[in-house]
C-alpha cells in the first residue's frame, strides 16, 4: 500500500498532535485541582451552580484531583497509543501489526471512558456535595444524550478497529502468497 508524500505528513502532524493532547490532559487536570481556587466558579456553572464550591477542603481537594488523574490517565493511554497508529503511517506503514493494535487499545480506551466518565461525574458530585455545608451528601448517576453519543462513537472506533485488523490480515495474506 502507497501513501503519498501528503498523506504521511498528515499522520505525522497527527502523531504530534495526540502526543501533545497525552500530555495535556494530565497537566490542566492537575492544573485545576492545584489553582482550585481560581476554577471553582467554572466548576460550579457546570454543574448548575448546585454547590458552593468556594469551601472545598484539602481532602476533597485530593479526592478530586484521584478522580480527574484517573481519567486523564487513561485517556493519556488511549491517545498514545493513538499516537503510535500515526507514527507507523506516517513512517508508510498504515497497516502494520503495531498501528493496528495501537488503534485497537484505543477504541477500547474510547469505549471504556464513556463508563469511566458517568462514574467520575457521579464522584465529583459525591465529593462536592459532601463538601458544600449547604447540602447533604448527594449521589447523582447521569445517563443523557451525551453519554449515549459517547457510547456510540466509542462502538463505531472499536468496530473500525475491528476493520483495520481485517484489513492488516488481508495485507499479510497478500504478502505470503508473494
Amino acid at each position: 500500500m502507497t501513501q503519498s508524500p501528503a498523506q504521511r505528513r498528515f499522520a505525522g502532524l497527527l502523531a504530534l498532535a495526540t502526543l501533545a493532547g497525552a500530555v495535556a490532559l494530565p497537566v490542566l487536570s492537575a492544573l485545576v485541582w492545584l489553582f482550585w481556587d481560581y476554577f471553582a466558579p467554572a466548576a460550579s456553572a457546570n454543574l448548575g451552580g448546585a454547590f458552593d464550591l468556594s469551601s472545598l477542603g484539602t481532602g476533597a481537594r485530593l479526592a478530586g484531583f484521584a478522580v480527574s488523574m484517573a481519567g486523564a490517565a487513561i485517556w493519556s493511554y488511549g491517545l498514545l497509543s493513538l499516537r503510535r497508529t500515526f507514527v507507523e503511517a506516517a513512517a508508510g506503514r498504515p497497516l502494520s501489526k503495531a498501528a493496528v493494535h495501537g488503534f485497537r487499545r484505543f477504541a477500547w480506551v474510547a469505549f471504556l471512558m464513556v463508563f469511566v466518565g458517568i462514574v467520575q461525574n457521579a464522584l465529583y458530585v459525591v465529593i462536592y456535595s459532601i463538601s458544600d455545608p449547604n447540602t447533604d451528601g448527594q449521589l447523582s448517576i447521569q445517563f443523557g444524550s451525551n453519554e449515549l453519543g459517547a457510547l456510540f462513537i466509542g462502538l463505531l472506533f472499536v468496530f473500525v478497529a475491528h476493520v483495520f485488523a481485517t484489513g492488516q490480515q488481508a495485507v499479510d495474506e497478500n504478502a505470503a502468497f508473494l
